[in-house]
């Protein structure tokens, strides 16, 4: 995070609810973003993690303690599909390794920043407990041994290596499925930054669930949205509430005017538990229908865009350098 106030809280615990990749074989939305708050830039005299490192990792009311290889390991079955392309895998380990990395240099570093004397929060009230081998085994049957060995050598090839910016620890974001072009970190978040650009990412569109509907009653509608903003009034007549977006250059909603009020589309999509904050709103007898393209907050690596290049012939080394504006992987 060096320095940069980039996730202020805007991330809703809405974005945590979302099908694990073990169980749907889609990538998690963003869990390892959900909403750090610090801002204190790791110091440079901690040593970078090894495999024997240990992790401490928060969730709910238990600290687990866990080696950085064996959190990594973990962390790729909640993350991704385990019949991901191995140079995804491995990109995906090295984002992961980057962001919670340097939570940890933080917490050493400055011991208030550490939650309960955890080094971080999980992103999950199920992670790390429900990921243990015995568990997934449990989950994968006869697949075990080819999904875990898949996993274990993904992180064995790159435990260690990370992400910089001018020579600080990058905020390695990351989530599911873009709508055909990551977003930058300005549009979702408000801060810019430069590692956390906007960048095409067209092999998201040919995943099967890149585009999903909900339908949803008026009353659910007005219920959800007043419950977000006590200050937002509608009108009788639902036809009316919704008025024309502002878009981002990849199509993601800015903001909408709303009844009495202009709100923000990552707003919207907290408030209405939609996938991302691309989506169209269609007035229809039965309430409403939300056309939504692509899955998570847009900012960073897309996993789903991070299999597809690496289907393409690109290394773990190429896919991070192009979600990532200008780092250094060292």
């Amino acid at each position: 995070m060096k320095g940069y106030a980039v996730l202020l809280g805007l991330v809703a615990a809405a974005l945590l609810a979302l099908p694990l990749p073990a169980l749907s074989h889609a990538p998690s939305d963003e869990p390892t973003v959900s909403s750090p708050q610090d801002t204190t830039p790791p110091s440079d005299t901690i040593a970078a993690p090894n495999a024997q490192t240990v992790w401490r990792v928060l969730s709910g009311d238990t600290v687990y303690e866990l080696s950085c290889r064996e959190f990594l390991v973990r962390t790729l079955a909640f993350e991704m599909s385990p019949t991901y392309h191995a140079e995804a895998l491995k990109a995906q380990a090295v984002a992961a390794y980057t962001y919670y990395g340097r939570r940890h240099r933080i917490a050493q570093n400055n011991s208030e920043a550490a939650p309960d004397n955890a080094d971080f929060t999980s992103p999950d009230d199920r992670f790390p407990q429900e990921y243990t081998a015995e568990k997934l085994r449990a989950r994968w049957g006869d697949k075990f041994d080819d999904y875990y060995a898949a996993l274990c050598a993904a992180v064995d090839a790159v435990l260690g290596r990370y992400m910089t910016y001018n020579g600080e620890w990058i905020d390695a974001c990351y989530f599911a499925m873009s709508n055909g072009a990551t977003e930058s970190a300005e549009n979702v978040w408000g801060t810019a930054v430069p590692y956390l650009q906007s960048v095409a990412s067209p092999g998201d569109k040919l995943v099967a669930n890149y585009e999903t509907s909900v339908t949803m009653t008026a009353a659910q509608v007005k219920t959800a949205l007043c419950a977000a903003d006590g200050a937002l009034s509608l009108s009788d007549e639902p036809t009316s509430w919704f008025g024309d977006p502002t878009l981002s250059d990849s199509g993601m909603v800015l903001s909408m005017p709303v009844g009495n009020k202009t709100l923000a589309g990552t707003a919207l999509r907290s408030a209405l538990d939609l996938r991302s904050a691309t989506f169209r709103v269609a007035c229809t007898a039965d309430g409403f229908t939300f056309t939504v393209q692509g899955y998570g907050h847009g900012v960073g690596m897309s996993q789903c865009g991070a299999n597809h290049l690496a289907k393409q012939g690109y290394t773990w080394q190429e896919i991070l350098q192009y979600y990532y504006t200008g780092i250094t992987i060292v």
